[in-house]
């Protein structure tokens, strides 16, 4: 069977379908063959690897390579019809016609491994639900713009809230940088493939509550850091908080790191 990662091949089944990428489903399709293999050898192998997105097919194809189980879900009916045919020699693909966001994921084997060029429109939607769930690893593409805010360190421009949730969860580096040129019709944005390894770790207080906590902290990125703990509304000097805990009291969000939330958040509500 041809390889779908390629340019001509790609166009082929467009026109062959009378389909173009449709923007309000973020759809870019891969045309370099030698990005998919990277992707996919970056996922490593297995018995069992979740997709979503599909698109042509591109990626999918690879995977069939390297795992006994590809399941792979995509909203487009038009593109499900194309992969019903493209794919139709690979028995080990299943494709699921249906939104991922509302898609039971318990059914499959966990932790389950994830390999996907994301949706960018919902790339964070997709990532939280996927935190859902058992995870053993996760490779994806997403625009660079949302890579550099998942690895980001404090002191950066795109430190934020998302970086310390995700990095508290899961030891995140960037594996690939993909340039337009690899995709069909070209993004406006440079790609980047990031992997996820999950962490083991626990908080001696409710997680969720924390990261909201942290996002409050992050309302207002202009403001300082106490500025945006005024509006927790809690009976206290956050001054006298900050300097109790050897924090700057003119320090902005951007400039704490992990443990100093976590730090911070334990003396706020220590009660």
């Amino acid at each position: 069977m041809k390889t779908i990662a390629n340019y001509s091949v790609s166009m082929e089944i467009l026109k062959r379908y009378e389909r173009r990428a449709k923007k309000h489903y973020g759809q870019n399709f891969i045309i370099d063959p030698s990005v998919v293999r990277n992707i996919a050898n970056h996922s490593g192998e297995g018995d069992f690897v979740l997709e979503i997105g599909p698109g042509l097919g591109a990626l999918t194809q690879q995977l069939a390579h390297n795992y006994k189980h590809v399941v792979a879900y995509e909203i487009d009916e038009h593109m499900v019809e194309i992969l019903s045919e493209t794919l139709e020699d690979y028995d080990n693909i299943e494709i699921i016609h249906e939104d991922f966001l509302k898609a039971d994921l318990s059914k499959y084997p966990q932790p389950l491994t994830v390999c996907a060029n994301l949706p960018y429109y919902i790339t964070t939607p997709i990532l939280f639900k996927l935190m859902e769930y058992d995870i053993a690893k996760m490779t994806v593409m997403v625009q660079k713009e949302i890579s550099d805010r998942l690895t980001a360190k404090p002191n950066t421009k795109d430190y934020a809230a998302l970086s310390i949730q995700m990095q508290y969860y899961f030891d995140i580096k960037t594996v690939l940088k993909v340039s337009k040129e690899s995709f069909h019709p070209r993004p406006n944005v440079e790609s980047s493939v990031i992997q996820f390894i999950p962490k083991n770790q626990s908080l001696p207080f409710n997680e969720k509550d924390f990261f909201v906590f942290v996002k409050k902290c992050f309302q207002f990125r202009r403001k300082t850091l106490v500025n945006n703990l005024k509006t927790l509304e809690l009976d206290c000097n956050y001054q006298e908080v900050l300097e109790s805990l050897d924090i700057n009291t003119n320090v902005r969000a951007e400039s704490l790191t992990f443990n100093d939330y976590v730090r911070l958040y334990g003396v706020l509500y220590a009660n």
